[in-house]
């Protein structure tokens, strides 16, 4: 999901969030982002997350890799 898709989806996962819960964003750019999300699959598979969660995650890293081959990736500031 893009930051426009998130921000404007009314029952995206940033909407779900408490005012006051801590969050941690992986923006497309950063280096590290898309085989931590890999390893996030890995352990949301083992602990029963849902196909279709493991599947949308998975679609992330994929376009995260692409955002890179086509943008370039940096470490994170």
């Amino acid at each position: 999901m893009t930051k426009r898709e998130e921000v404007e989806q009314m029952d995206s996962t940033l909407a779900r969030t408490a005012d006051d819960e801590p969050i941690f964003i992986l923006c497309g750019r950063d280096a590290c982002a898309p085989l931590t999300v890999i390893d996030w699959i890995d352990r949301a598979h083992r602990a029963g997350v849902s196909q279709q969660k493991l599947s949308d995650a998975f679609r992330q890293a994929i376009a995260m890799l692409r955002f890179q081959a086509e943008h370039g990736s940096k470490l994170p500031d």
